[in-house]
């Protein structure tokens, strides 16, 4: 498949995520909305990865292990600090602004794997943190 359908099926799902996550939070303690978010994430996460490793194959380094884990713990700790956020915060504001770390990947990987930094890329880059700063600043 090719890989600009799965980025436009999370641009979709990472929506839909959010809108659940401000749903869950508004009903009590974020970090016990958190948790359980990510108890069903783990769930799904298995399942699913199980399911795609049986097509696949298990092929898995120490690299992968290693940054796997540092990766899940970044993941755990954003969590955590976006359901404490989204209890405080309206969704239209907060996530343009959690958006911003579309552009730490972008210079990361352009700083550490190479990737193509051209005029139209660093135009878009331009572009996406005007549209977040309109956005979180709306009225």
């Amino acid at each position: 498949m090719n890989w600009i359908i799965y980025a436009v099926a999370c641009v979709f799902l990472y929506g839909i995520m959010q809108f659940f996550i401000k749903l869950s939070s508004m009903g009590g303690n974020p970090i016990v909305s958190s948790m359980i978010f990510i108890a069903a994430q783990f769930v799904a996460q298995i399942l699913l990865g199980a399911y795609f490793i049986s097509k696949s194959g298990l092929d898995i380094s120490y690299g992968s292990i290693k940054y796997g884990i540092v990766g899940g713990i970044a993941a755990a700790v954003a969590t955590i600090l976006f359901f404490l956020a989204i209890q405080q915060a309206p969704l239209s504001k907060l996530v343009p602004i959690v958006s911003m770390n579309l552009m730490v990947a972008v210079i990361l990987g352009v700083t550490f794997f190479k990737d193509e930094m051209n005029l139209r890329i660093a135009a878009g880059v331009i572009l996406a943190i005007i549209s977040i700063y309109l956005l979180s600043n709306s009225g």
